[in-house]
């Protein structure tokens, strides 16, 4: 009786195994990307950083410089011991895209964002300090016009400036020494700065993502404006100078983040 009883328990047993296991089975059929799905979701609780570059526009039709060089960034960054996931998006210029690009990055509650353009006319990578809330009037590539040359802000309404909440003097001045040797020209013998600090973001769509992403968190949020390929960077070099200055904003945000 014994021995019949312990079998009787091992069938038992072994027959809720086989049944968890075929509904298991049946279960995953249905949901073949289950993990997925799982690996996804526990992406999404990591910290995160979110970089943006722009497609091609007007004067720029072949390549954008900034978008180049925000693919070349890497997956991830860690500093202080935190690793953040490092997410590259592509915004086509266009008002409709940037509306919502800046919602759907947000909505994610980054731990910071940085929007990247290009500039015709920067010698060097430009780390921009406020945007302006007029004079939006040329139109996309879509051909599509800002009513009115201005925006309604959800946070701050028709305020005419809206400032960058980081230490933008002090993020220059860092990434310039850490690049100091990497950017020098071998033909001149006057030293190159990797990065300026300036008050001119524009009134093209490169003013407007910094506007409205500016409005949702200034002490989150950085927009950079980056020199034409080769004039005088390389992408790679461009690149460089772009993990940099996220480091350094990192840095400032991060005593922030640990009150």
């Amino acid at each position: 009786m014994k021995r019949t009883g312990w079998s009787l328990a091992k069938l038992h047993s072994y027959s809720r195994i086989t049944f968890k296991l075929k509904i298991y089975s049946k279960w995953t059929r249905r949901s073949p990307n289950i993990w997925a799905a799982v690996f996804t979701m526990s992406s999404t609780e990591r910290k995160r950083i979110v970089v943006t570059g722009f497609g091609p526009f007007v004067g720029h039709e072949e390549i954008n410089a900034s978008w180049e060089a925000v693919q070349l960034l890497p997956e991830s960054i860690s500093c202080n011991g935190v690793d953040y996931v490092l997410e590259q998006r592509m915004v086509p210029v266009e008002y409709g895209a940037v509306d919502q690009a800046v919602e759907e990055i947000w909505q994610s509650q980054p731990e910071l964002v940085v929007h990247v353009g290009v500039s015709g006319v920067a010698k060097c990578v430009h780390v921009e300090k406020l945007a302006y809330n007029h004079q939006f009037r040329r139109p996309d590539n879509a051909g599509k016009f800002l009513e009115n040359n201005t925006c309604s802000l959800p946070q701050h309404g028709k305020a005419n400036v809206l400032r960058c909440g980081l230490d933008v003097d002090m993020i220059v001045k860092v990434v310039n020494t850490i690049c100091k040797n990497c950017v020098a020209a071998a033909d001149s013998d006057k030293p190159q700065n990797a990065t300026i600090a300036s008050k001119n973001v524009g009134s093209f769509l490169c003013g407007y993502i910094y506007l409205k992403s500016l409005d949702m968190d200034c002490n989150k949020c950085l927009f950079v404006h980056v020199p034409p390929i080769d004039k005088p960077f390389s992408t790679s070099q461009t690149a460089d100078i772009l993990y940099r200055i996220i480091e350094q904003c990192i840095q400032q945000i991060s005593p922030f983040e640990r009150q």
